[in-house]
């Protein structure tokens, strides 16, 4: 039998869809917000675990995707920091 293998970028896809409990609508939000970069994928599973005012998982990725884009503008390069 052979090996199954997973890219990174599928593995990034994969934990997505289990941190939202594979409800695809709202892991496609996150997906589409991360982009397959490691960065925006901490600090949205990050977010995620800390989102408690909202119960879907629509309202609850969006909520971390909002709070994640906040928290990436300490990573931005140009502003010095």
């Amino acid at each position: 039998m052979s090996e199954i293998t997973v890219t990174s970028v599928q593995q990034i896809r994969l934990n997505l869809l289990a941190n939202l409990n594979y409800d695809t609508a709202a892991a496609a939000e996150a997906i589409k917000f991360v982009g397959d970069d490691p960065l925006k994928y901490q600090i949205f599973v990050n977010q995620l675990s800390r989102v408690t005012t909202e119960s879907g998982l629509v309202a609850k990725a969006t909520k971390a995707i909002k709070e994640s884009e906040e928290a990436l503008l300490l990573f931005d390069v140009d502003s010095g920091g």
